[in-house]
């Protein structure tokens, strides 16, 4: 799982390799949430993405009764397939059986594709908690409302 987060954040110059090496590991991320993975029939990581405990110390935006999801990647082989809408779709649904308000995410200003994702299954962008990275750039913020 941590490969495809390495794959995807790093080789496609999103993160550097030093923050990449601090935050995805996988002593760093166990115990934070639940590790969701798409595989191939073969058995290959195509995807991933990490659904926080309510209580994890990755949480970063999420307010009271929301739910956080963080680092969905998928393999560029795989791009197009419906692996990153399966990957949130299951953090949403993980959300709606918790009985969250909400689940939120941020995203970087250049991660287009994903931003169209996560419009296309109910996100909304909220401004209002954007948050400046120290990478400097704008955190984007989106918000899904969780049916109850």
């Amino acid at each position: 799982g941590c490969a495809i987060l390495h794959r995807v954040y790093v080789g496609e110059g999103y993160t550097d390799t030093e923050r990449a090496a601090q935050f995805q590991r996988r002593e760093r991320l166990e115990g934070e949430g639940v590790f969701l993975l798409a595989l191939r029939d073969d058995g290959a990581v195509i995807g991933a993405v990490l659904f926080l405990n309510e209580n994890s110390t990755l949480r970063q935006i999420a307010q009271p009764g929301e739910r956080e999801f963080r680092m969905l990647a998928v393999h560029p082989s795989a791009r197009g397939e419906g692996v990153g809408e399966a990957l949130v779709r299951e953090c949403i649904r993980r959300a709606e059986t918790e009985q969250a308000t909400g689940l939120v995410l941020w995203t970087q200003p250049t991660m287009l594709a994903a931003h169209r994702l996560y419009q296309r299954l109910g996100f909304v962008r909220d401004a209002e908690r954007d948050v400046a990275d120290p990478r400097g750039f704008l955190r984007l913020v989106y918000v899904r409302v969780c049916v109850r």
